[in-house]
């Protein structure tokens, strides 16, 4: 009925002389402040699509590719990016009108974390007459609309304690919310900070984990929270409970709806052995909007060994469930189900898988996971285990969107079989993880993505998209005109059928696609506007390169506008350069294998990629920059030659480490030379 009204109102607009609003506005992320990623125009439909072109395109005076979903307000596009930029662009021209920077004082005392967060951004928020940027050392800075002014600024975290924002901040009633990340260390105690939009006076903070069991608890919450951890918790692990995303505002009843990281190390037998569900962490948690006042809460991965965060893909909603319209709270964490819960109580409504997996057979009655120990890699120490969802799940960061019509909510999944072994050198999780294990040749496990459309009310997937060899792809948009539009890695932009999940359009963009799309009109026509690039402002970016990009698709980031008609010539596709020849022969195999483990264990996967390739930007890849010699490496890893770029100073690194860490690099850049990054396929 919904549809069928909005085409007497189009016909009748149409009979009066024009065709509804002449300009709209994609204020908030996802278009409202519950995260649907919808949109209500329908010129460019599933009959339209056909002539849809490039009606401009825009370089973006930054080396990071661009994630977040582009924000449009009185004729302006804003964009954030890595280290607190904030981009504003001419929404008819793409002409560029200002950008700002955020100002850094000395790095040289940040943690490792505060290097890593400042090399992401995931967008922008907008409120009132500012745009609000949350900088990888803890900052939200407001600067003015018009002109990229700073107005305020306020801090958040402290960066020298394993903290940093990564995040787009979220706004509602006069409030900016942001969470933080720790780059799951489990040394520090997340929480969710509140702040005055106008002011960026500090408002309240709810914090996701109780803190230390020797001193009193900051009240009952966390008296009853720290009953859930176990003995002697505390000595194995601080939490930390990262809200590193997935913040909702529910502007309804006035509360912020938010999901909560896993617990560290990994392995949760290196956690308190009698743990109960470490609350909050993998949880849905509301609170009051206003206060920060707890509300209610949702456990949906208890002992979690596999890092499958809930801080994903939150969603608000209407829906017709027994009869009835309920107001309720969407989940698609990092675990492979989706859930909907009330969103004035917390009660459990429907839940159901939406991914493979082996780690559950299933969802209870109550929505809690049935185990299955076929994932659980704790169990069997003495050789490698394959999991799914991976550790990165089958559902990141990238938005979900829905339609208010259906009731359909459209993920984009990623399927990633993930080798696991335990290793306790590994200070992150205790474990070593071989993400590209889809790819190795065992016909058993392959890595792909596509979309998936789930029915929420009936708790049941309607349509799977045809499968793409690379898994991680773009957030989605959905369209009143009957598409779910989709950003690829290899660089395409996809229109899907609603109802069937057919690809009706799709074009070459010229860069790899992460954020979603948003959709407004300008002056009369409807436009898609995305950002395109390298994907490197974003954590995944870094470090699956070879699953997120192409060598062709890894970009200087753009920003792009289409509309139909449009005929703007599309921005060409990277020149696919040789990987040079290493500066240094191969190296010492046993030293390279000790070498591998030294590179994830000290997270310099995190920033520099698997296998030493990253997707580039202000992060070199080191399979195509290797250092000259060992000299090189221990003036940078270990006394801190790079430290003010951005590269942080590893002081415990001893000179044997660096001569491991030389040879596994080393042999990765002669790897990716001679074509042998990737395992041999194996016969089946």
């Amino acid at each position: 009925m919904k549809r069928l009204a909005g085409l007497t109102l189009t016909l009748l607009a149409a009979a009066c002389g024009h065709r509804g609003p002449d300009n709209t506005d994609w204020e908030f992320l996802g278009n409202s402040s519950d995260m649907q990623h919808h949109s209500e125009l329908g010129e460019i439909s599933k009959d339209s699509v056909k002539g849809l072109g490039l009606a401009w395109s825009a370089d973006m005076p930054t080396p990071d590719g661009l994630v977040g979903n582009p924000l449009v307000k009185d004729g302006i596009v804003f964009q954030g990016g890595p280290s607190g930029q904030i981009f504003a662009n001419d929404v008819r021209s793409g002409k560029q009108l200002w950008t700002f920077g955020a100002a850094y004082d000395d790095q040289s005392k940040q943690t490792v974390t505060g290097y890593w967060a400042r090399r992401m951004n995931r967008g922008v928020a907008l409120w009132g007459d500012k745009a609000i940027i949350a900088t990888g050392d803890c900052r939200l800075i407001a600067v003015n609309q018009k002109t990229g002014k700073q107005v305020w600024t306020a801090t958040s975290c402290d960066s020298t304690q394993m903290y940093g924002i990564t995040s787009a901040p979220r706004v509602g009633d006069g409030m900016v919310f942001t969470g933080n990340a720790c780059m799951d260390s489990g040394s520090t105690r997340g929480y969710v900070d509140a702040f005055d939009a106008e002011t960026g006076k500090h408002k309240w903070r709810f914090f996701t984990v109780p803190g230390d069991p020797s001193k009193p608890q900051d009240n009952a919450v966390y008296t009853k929270a720290e009953k859930t951890w176990g003995t002697n918790w505390y000595g194995k692990s601080h939490g930390c409970g990262s809200v590193w995303d997935g913040l909702t505002y529910d502007s309804k009843l006035h509360q912020l709806v938010f999901g909560v990281g896993g617990p560290s190390p990994f392995d949760p037998t290196r956690r308190a052995l009698d743990a109960g569900d470490e609350l909050f962490t993998n949880s849905v948690v509301a609170v009051d909007g206003r206060t920060g006042a707890y509300k209610w809460h949702f456990k949906e991965t208890p002992n979690d060994g596999w890092n499958y965060d809930a801080s994903v893909g939150i969603m608000i909603a209407d829906l017709p469930i027994d009869g009835q319209s309920r107001h309720v709270v969407l989940s698609v964490p990092k675990n492979g189900f989706a859930y909907v819960f009330d969103a004035q109580t917390g009660k459990y409504l429907k839940g159901s898988q939406v991914a493979p997996m082996n780690w559950a057979k299933g969802l209870d009655a109550n929505g809690r996971p049935i185990p299955d120990k076929q994932g659980m890699y704790w169990l069997n120490r003495s050789q490698a285990n394959v999991v799914l969802p991976s550790l990165a799940g089958s559902h990141g960061w990238e938005a979900l969107a829905y339609d208010p019509v259906s009731h359909l909510v459209y993920i984009p999944t990623m399927v990633m079989p993930t080798s696991v072994k335990n290793d306790s050198r590994d200070w992150l999780g205790g474990i070593l993880m071989d993400f590209y294990y889809g790819s190795s040749g065992d016909p058993k496990w392959k890595s792909y993505g596509n979309v998936v459309a789930w029915d929420p009310v009936a708790g049941s997937v309607k349509w799977r998209s045809q499968n793409t060899p690379l898994p991680i792809n773009g957030g989605l948009l959905h369209t009143a005109g009957g598409l779910v539009f989709q950003g690829m890695a290899d660089g395409r932009l996809v229109a899907f059928d609603e109802a069937t999940g057919k690809e009706v359009w799709s074009h070459q963009t010229g860069g790899a696609i992460r954020g979603a799309p948003s959709s407004v009109m300008v002056d009369g026509a409807q436009y898609i506007i995305v950002a395109t690039g390298n994907g490197a402002a974003s954590a995944t970016g870094s470090y699956f390169a070879k699953y997120n990009s192409t060598e062709a698709s890894r970009t200087a980031p753009r920003l792009l506008a289409f509309r139909l008609g449009g005929n703007a010539p599309y921005p060409a596709l990277n020149k696919v350069i040789p990987i040079p020849t290493p500066p240094a022969p191969r190296q010492d195999l046993a030293l390279a294998d000790e070498g591998k483990v030294l590179f994830e264990t000290n997270g310099c996967v995190d920033c520099h990629g698997i296998k030493a390739q990253s997707s580039g930007g202000t992060i070199p890849s080191l399979n195509r920059m290797p250092p000259n010699d060992l000299a090189m490496l221990k003036s940078v890893v270990q006394h801190g030659a790079l430290a003010q770029g951005g590269m942080p100073k590893f002081k415990d690194i001893t000179d044997l480490q660096a001569r491991q860490l030389f040879a596994y690099i080393i042999n990765e850049a002669w790897d990716a030379h001679d074509g042998k990054d990737f395992p041999a396929p194996k016969k089946q």
